[in-house]
Parts: structure tokens; C-alpha cells; sequence
């Protein structure tokens, strides 16, 4: 019994470690919005503590469209965790730009390729204000063609559980 209760303990805290949390501000200002903006913003990214993120696209062949390529599997998994509270995640291309843009911002790559810490900031679309930081991690792949494939995936999912918890 006692191992069990110990095994569960640990299980718990893995789960809270790693799950998306808002650390500033709050998603209550984008309840009722039908689209929200994404962009990727890897300028502040380190590469295992003491490389650049240059380092990290260098250590793999890498197509050159790798961005776009990477956030559009941000979209289908964000997408399909939201639509049960009717928000699309769009990019900053797109004709149907929400009021709000999520900026999604590696700050520390693993030798991996995954998110050891990253920020999630929603911005008003116009003034810029910051609304909210949500800190996520991921797992990754550090020689994936779409450089950021894998963690794309698992934050898409991650803070689109997020975001129906918070605003449904």
C-alpha cells in the first residue's frame, strides 16, 4: 500500500511538473473569440544551455520552409483539443485574424530538441498589451526536417487543454 501511495505521488507531480500553466494575466479576455493568431518567435531560444538556436537548425538537415511547416502542426493539435469551445487557432497569414495572437517562444532547447521552458504570451493584436504568459515544456526530436515538429505537436495539445479548462 505504501508504494502504491508513493508511486501515485510521483505520477502526480510528474504530471503537474510538465502541464501548461498561466503564470501572468489571464485567457478570460479571448472568451467568446472565434480565432487567435500564432506565431513562432525563436530569437530569445538557447540550445542546451550554452548554444545558439542557429547551433540547434545546424545540427540537421532542416527543409526551408521549416517554420510554417512546424506551427502547422501547432494548429491541427490546438485546433482539435478547442473546437469544443469554438476558438481556431490561425496563422498570421490568414484572413481571419483574431483580436489576440498567441507568441509562441522557445527559450531553452533540450539536447533533444524539445522545450525545456518555453512562453506562450497573448498579445492584444492592436496595442500589443500583454494579456498572459502561460510556461509550457515538451519532449522533441533534434533531427526532424520540420525542425520543431514534435514539440509543435505536444504544445499544441498541451495548451489547447489548457484553454478549454480555463474558458469553458
Amino acid at each position: 500500500m505504501k508504494k502504491f501511495f508513493l508511486l501515485t505521488v510521483f505520477v502526480a507531480l510528474t504530471l503537474s511538473i510538465k502541464a501548461a500553466k498561466v503564470i501572468d494575466g489571464s485567457l478570460n479576455c479571448i472568451k467568446g473569440e472565434k480565432h487567435i493568431t500564432v506565431t513562432l518567435d525563436c530569437s530569445k531560444a538557447v540550445y542546451r544551455k550554452d548554444r545558439t538556436f542557429q547551433d540547434f537548425l545546424d545540427k540537421a538537415p532542416r527543409i526551408d520552409d521549416w517554420e510554417t511547416e512546424s506551427l502547422k502542426y501547432f494548429f491541427e493539435y490546438f485546433n482539435d483539443e478547442t473546437f469544443k469551445i469554438h476558438l481556431t487557432a490561425v496563422p498570421a497569414t490568414s484572413k481571419n485574424k483574431g483580436k489576440y495572437e498567441l507568441v509562441l517562444i522557445p527559450l531553452e532547447i533540450t539536447k533533444g530538441g524539445g522545450f525545456k521552458k518555453a512562453h506562450a504570451c497573448l498579445l492584444n493584436s492592436e496595442t500589443k498589451e500583454q494579456m498572459a504568459i502561460i510556461e509550457f515544456e515538451t519532449d522533441g526530436d533534434d533531427n526532424d526536417k520540420i525542425t520543431l515538429r514534435d514539440p509543435m505537436k505536444e504544445a499544441g495539445e498541451d495548451l489547447g487543454k489548457l484553454f478549454n479548462k480555463l474558458l469553458k
